[in-house]
């Protein structure tokens, strides 16, 4: 390829990433477990002035730093709209995170190996999966490939001092996000590898490398400085709990301890990886011969990219609590192992069938499966019932889709792939997502509510979820998110007796013998299977239960 074709190659791989990834932004609400709480914390902010601790329905969130809450804030200050606003940090640091990847590589290699390596990023499932999500993975994962980015820049093509700098900057950023942004630091394992060419052991350059340390411990003060002097100032119980999870529980004692998502030591090497790391992971049997030479030949630009890899996956693996998500940041390190070797790998007829059957498999499964739903087969259309939506038209044209590229690039596997994944996200984003949306909103409960209560009246959640704070139209209190179940109960009935005008929507796992259902006030939408509105209870207060409530 001329370098005027790369250039332009290049311009139409981002720009067709960018659409990719913006499609469907503000046709969805925040979806459950954690985007609601995060854009509801953004939401809260903005209302109360009270950013630096994060609230969600007055109630403090101890378990996460508040950067990404700031970037929704931003947004949303800059929009006026949630819904665009909770997606476009991730979309936007996604679009950094698969520039940096480019031009990492352009530099190590050349324009074209760039090429390929965005190339690479953007058509993994895993990428855009994320970048489409409002989770705190793909800000993360900026800043660990801006750390990498730095490490790269300076071991490789070094010495590069600052760029060595900006990079544990990078990481103590990464840190403030969401705790795991110091992970570009297991790329110097590599060095017991091969060192830089340029590497010269004196004492006076080792405290040029010692002093990265302050400026991880810099950014890091950015955030933790501040928010210990706020606490000392006003060490409320509230806020002493605050730091004592943010700086313990949720990090030291959520590796070495977890509570949650337990999965056993190999789960990311072998459900994963395989799965999410699509169509990549199907390359892995022939790069193991080419990443040997690449060791003989003490090659550091796959060597210390893969050695960053390896370490954070065991790294990963040895805590009890693992999440799929936990991988992303490392997935531009794989990415660089790959995109020299793209070309050779395309060359060979193995993966050319791999490609066919796995586009040619999702092809049949989604036409299969959608056309069951448009025919209504019994097993299929129970769920059309049961969450009141129908993406099974969507299916059905994506699967058809499938088949017609399948048939129109089988000699072409890798054209045929990129056709495919670009049809599936642009329709995933405008056509399936809002389908969706439909169940995972509660936006129509709260409208369907709103013709069966006044405005004017105040509304208790017991069992409450972030997303019902989203679209309440009411006065809102809450009986605490963490509560035991019978002190929100007991809570619910002491509220509701005390003043008129008051309504309370009641997770079905919390009713007990206080809320009958002969007393429930129906409403006219599918989530009142889930959540029971009532006006009043059988039950009298008990004066000693507790009575401190949440209020939004």
């Amino acid at each position: 390829m001329s370098s005027i074709e790369i250039r332009r190659l290049t311009f139409w791989l981002f720009a067709i990433t960018a659409i990719v990834i913006l499609a469907g932004i503000g046709l969805r609400d925040p979806w459950p477990p954690d985007e609601p709480r995060f854009a509801l914390m953004a939401k809260e902010m903005w209302e109360t002035g009270n950013w630096f601790f994060p609230h969600r329905g007055g109630e403090i969130y101890p378990d996460k730093p508040p950067m990404v809450m700031w970037m929704i804030l931003l947004f949303y200050g800059l929009i006026g709209n949630l819904k665009i606003a909770f997606l476009l940090p991730s979309a936007i640091l996604s679009l950094c995170t698969m520039w940096m990847t480019y031009d990492i590589a352009k530099r190590l290699y050349n324009p074209k190996i760039g090429l390929y390596a965005g190339f690479l990023l953007a058509i993994t499932l895993h990428f855009i999966l994320q970048a489409k999500s409002g989770q705190l993975d793909a800000p993360v994962a900026f800043w660990v490939m801006l750390g990498s980015y730095g490490l790269l820049r300076h071991l490789i093509l070094g010495p590069a001092w600052k760029w060595y700098y900006l990079a544990f900057f990078a990481m103590g950023m990464g840190i403030i996000t969401k705790g795991v942004g110091f992970l570009p630091v297991l790329m110097l394992f590599g060095l017991i590898i091969v060192s830089p060419s340029w590497y010269d052991k004196n004492n006076k350059q080792l405290l040029k490398w010692l002093a990265g340390l302050f400026f991880l411990l810099f950014a890091v003060s950015l955030w933790l400085v501040p928010m210990l002097i706020q606490v000392e100032n006003n060490p409320t119980p509230d806020v002493l709990a605050y730091r004592d999870n943010i700086l313990l529980k949720q990090t030291v004692n959520r590796y070495a301890k977890s509570w949650a998502h337990l999965q056993p030591f190999y789960y990311y090497v072998l459900e994963v990886i395989p799965l999410f790391w699509l169509p990549l992971s199907l390359f892995i049997p022939w790069l193991i011969k080419p990443i040997k030479q690449a060791f003989a030949n003490k090659d550091r630009r796959i060597i210390y990219p893969l050695v960053m890899l390896l370490f954070v996956v065991f790294f990963f693996s040895l805590s009890k609590g693992k999440r799929a998500e936990y991988m992303l940041p490392i997935l531009p390190m794989f990415v660089l192992v790959i995109a020299p070797y793209f070309e050779m790998l395309m060359a060979k007829k193995g993966i050319q069938r791999l490609l066919l059957v796995l586009v040619l498999v999702l092809s049949v499964v989604f036409t299969v499966i959608g056309l069951a739903g448009v025919f209504e087969v019994e097993k299929v259309s129970r769920l059309t019932a049961k969450y009141f939506v129908n993406p099974w038209y969507w299916m059905a044209s994506l699967g058809a889709f499938g088949l017609i590229i399948v048939t129109l690039f089988r000699k072409n596997t890798i054209k045929m792939y990129t056709v495919f994944i670009i049809g599936l996200w642009l329709s995933y984003g405008l056509w399936a997502l809002p389908v969706v949306d439909k169940a995972m909103s509660t936006e129509p409960m709260m409208n369907a509510i709103a013709k069966v209560i006044p405005e004017d009246a105040e509304l208790g959640l017991v069992g409450m979820r972030e997303k019902l704070l989203l679209h309440t139209k009411w006065k809102t209190i809450h009986f605490g998110h963490h509560k035991p179940k019978q002190e929100q109960q007991q809570a619910a009935v002491n509220w509701i007796k005390t003043k008129p005008n008051r309504y309370l929507l009641i997770n079905r796992d919390y009713l007990n013998k206080c809320f009958l259902n002969e007393d429930k006030i129906n409403y006219d939408s599918f989530h009142a299977n889930k959540w029971v509105l009532f006006s009043n209870t059988l039950c009298q207060p008990d004066s000693k239960t507790y009575t401190q409530y949440s209020s939004h």
